[in-house]
């Protein structure tokens, strides 16, 4: 008989019990251990992807907030333009056309034809004034009345500029054709 037989006749007792105690060892991490292992590794990626989507919902919803209190502020800025800076009405934005009148003068300038005319879009509560001027002087008089005219309190919007020369000298006088507009609110005080 070879030792290793001899052994095992002898130690039996002790060894069929170890061997069945391994058995069971590898039975038990091929049946529970290792699926519960793969179901951890699971719910880990679950909760990483879980987390990433935790955090791309909160980007969004701080994106979402900084947008409704960018419109609170951007509606409260329009109420404060209808209200302080935009006229109230026709009569209103009539006189803020004399001031382009008045600041021609006060520039030096001669003033030529004038005709003011009102429109209005569709669907919109916004009225529009459009005067077309022609005025004459030097050019640092007709950069003077540009000047004070886009610098002007007054909302008033220069929207068309055309220069000639009227003389044939360098030193002539210049003429300009000048559409200067404003709007006002032509639904009243509903804004």
């Amino acid at each position: 008989m070879t030792p290793t037989r001899r052994i095992l006749a002898e130690k039996r007792r002790y060894i069929y019990p170890l061997v069945g105690a391994l058995l069971l060892n590898i039975a038990l991490l091929l049946v529970v251990v290792l699926p519960l292992s793969r179901k951890v590794q699971g719910g880990e990626l679950s909760a990483q992807q879980a987390a990433m989507a935790h955090a791309a919902a909160n980007k969004d919803f701080q994106a979402a907030r900084a947008t409704v209190t960018g419109k609170s502020s951007a509606d409260g800025e329009l109420k404060k333009f209808y209200s302080a800076v935009l006229p109230t009405d026709m009569s209103q934005a009539r006189r803020t056309m004399f001031k382009v009148n008045e600041l021609a003068r006060n520039a030096n300038l001669t003033l030529g034809r004038s005709n003011t005319k009102p429109s209005q879009e569709r669907d919109s509560s916004l009225g529009k004034l459009t005067n077309d001027l022609t005025v004459t002087g030097q050019y640092r008089d007709i950069r003077q009345f540009i000047y004070d005219l886009e610098t002007s309190p007054e909302f008033l919007v220069l929207e068309n500029v055309g220069l000639s020369s009227q003389g044939t000298e360098g030193g002539g006088a210049l003429r300009m054709d000048v559409r200067v507009a404003t709007y006002y609110r032509a639904g009243g005080n509903d804004h």
